[in-house]
């Protein structure tokens, strides 16, 4: 008679590849803060249901203006609040038989007893609210003191929108662990040379610095590359903030994620996207606009990924993935019921390998400081060293550079992987000495291929000494320019001829000229953005 398999732990199952209902091996929710709503989602004197972390929560706002957030069901006979209850003050009163608690979770009143019975408790969460987001704290030992969450300086920056991603089917350690995967960027993004440049570990904070091509096509630049630095700050593994540095456009951004656990292995996903204010504040709204649409269309192509996938406590990775290893002995920390192997490969491998396998994998990483300073040890044993631990020794020499990276707060040993040269830059026009030249040399600078989709009307109005109007309608992948002006014009391109003389010949950076107020945009900033592609500077 043939035996059942043998049944799997979550965490035996993530380490062998088998299938098993959960696919991911974490013993409790992640402690830490956590966003349940923005601010505008919870009003005055309105109960608001949710659910997180496996229990149903309600959340009100008091007459104080303070909100409050504690478990839903009344201690009494377990009506839920939510359904007919009331806000009383900075209080909530059950709809049930009208008992009446206080934002802490005490029960202080019984309308029809004049003794409070002393267990009936709410439970009350840790709340903070900064920034527009309302946090809770997840903790289990409630001794457990939440810890400092910043608050962001916000006042330069414009919001270009929120979203919330309802239900997915993935746990917050997979969303963060994103940061450092930089190997996903290409398949994924599009992008290219993509590096982790810095990692610094400072308690429940972590920062990542990296950099990376992005392909112009999601911000309504198709056929560019633009270079981009970001700076993610992680605090804990529910909130991220991301500085985003467009170095070839001059624009600065800042995103913040935010991700909480419903259940097991469900989500809720949060995000505030802003753009650096610019002097124009019509150009800066639409520059938002356009950051925050990219953004939901390009973050959303994870998800396929991450609701289909499991989480592997020993990967086999390969240098260039980025520093995973690292990532998750830092948010092991997160999980303070879990054994001291919970969420960490190297440690897991160290547990499960032979006794010399360690060694050797260990060896694989010290394998350039070893050939630097011990010039007696044969290169067989180095080789030997690096083969050895299955696979591992590649991952660990690079973790191993990721520390040293991280120690010395500079950047990683290797140099940045050579830049593709982005589409612009391979389709430079010429160069030209004042607006005339420009205008009797635009049919020749135009790039048929460039203008696949486009039915536009660009309009050029030139100030100044070089003053002159003029327009070009591109349809169909053809192109014809006119003298003066056009009725109703797509996009207007407002400022000094003498200026547009610079920026066409790669002299003064474009972007910053309508940053700055110096030029104008009127009409679809996203048509003035392909002009880079169809009339590309020299």
């Amino acid at each position: 008679m043939p035996t059942a398999p043998e049944a799997l732990s979550p965490r035996r199952a993530a380490r062998s590849g088998q299938p098993d209902a959960s696919r991911f091996p974490f013993a409790d929710y992640p402690v830490g803060w956590f966003a349940v709503a923005l601010s505008s989602d919870v009003t005055r004197g309105e109960i608001k249901r949710m659910r997180y972390f496996g229990r149903e929560l309600v959340a009100y706002r008091g007459e104080s203006g303070q909100v409050f957030v504690t478990d839903a069901y009344c201690p009494h006979m377990g009506a839920h609040l939510a359904h007919g209850g009331a806000v009383e003050g900075d209080c909530v009163r059950c709809p049930f038989h009208g008992w009446k608690f206080s934002g802490d979770g005490q029960c202080v009143e019984v309308p029809y007893s004049e003794r409070v019975p002393p267990k009936a408790k709410l439970g009350a969460w840790p709340v903070l609210e900064q920034n527009g987001v309302i946090h809770v704290f997840y903790r289990r030992d409630p001794a457990q003191e939440p810890w400092p969450l910043p608050e962001l300086d916000d006042r330069d920056f414009v919001l270009g929108g929120t979203v919330l991603w309802e239900g997915l089917k993935t746990h917050p350690q997979e969303i963060f662990e994103n940061t450092v995967d930089c190997a996903h960027i290409g398949p994924i993004h599009d992008g290219q040379a993509a590096r982790v440049n810095t990692t610094r570990r400072d308690g429940h904070y972590l920062v990542v610095t990296l950099e990376f091509d992005a392909p112009g096509d999601v911000v309504d630049m198709p056929g560019t590359l633009n270079h981009v630095d970001m700076t993610v700050e992680m605090h804990g593994i529910g909130c991220i903030v991301v500085n985003t540095h467009v170095t070839t456009a001059g624009v600065r951004a800042r995103q913040r994620i935010f991700a909480t656990p419903i259940d097991e292995d469900t989500l809720d996903l949060r995000g505030v996207v802003a753009v650096e204010r610019q002097d124009d504040p019509v150009f800066t709204q639409e520059l938002a606009d356009i950051f925050y649409r990219a953004y939901v269309k390009d973050f959303a192509r994870d998800f396929p990924i991450w609701e289909n996938k499991r989480y592997l406590e020993r990967p086999v990775l390969a240098k260039g993935d980025g520093p995973i290893g690292l990532y998750r002995r830092w948010a092991a920390q997160f999980y303070p019921d879990a054994d001291a192997t919970s969420a960490t490969d190297e440690v897991a491998a160290r547990r499960d390998a032979p006794a010399f396998t360690p060694l050797f994998a260990r060896l694989g990483g010290l394998t350039r400081r070893v050939r630097q300073t011990a010039s007696w040890l044969s290169n067989e044993l180095l080789e030997r060293s690096r083969a050895a631990g299955d696979g591992h020794g590649d991952e660990q020499e690079h973790e191993d550079e990721q520390e040293r990276s991280e120690g010395a707060g500079g950047v990683g040993h290797q140099p940045p992987p050579a830049k593709a040269p982005s589409a612009a830059a391979a389709a430079k026009g010429a160069s030209v000495t004042s607006v005339d030249e420009y205008f009797n040399t635009l049919e020749q600078r135009f790039v048929p291929a460039a203008a696949k989709g486009v039915d536009a009307v660009f309009q050029w109005e030139l100030a100044g000494a070089q003053g002159r109007t003029f327009h070009a309608r591109v349809q169909a992948g053809s192109i014809s320019v006119h003298e003066g002006a056009h009725n109703d014009p797509t996009v207007v391109l407002a400022m000094d001829g003498e200026d547009y003389v610079r920026v066409v010949n790669g002299e003064l950076n474009g972007m910053r000229v309508f940053a700055s107020g110096r030029g104008k945009i009127r009409g679809s900033v996203s048509a003035a953005m392909k002009m880079r592609t169809l009339f590309p500077a020299a």
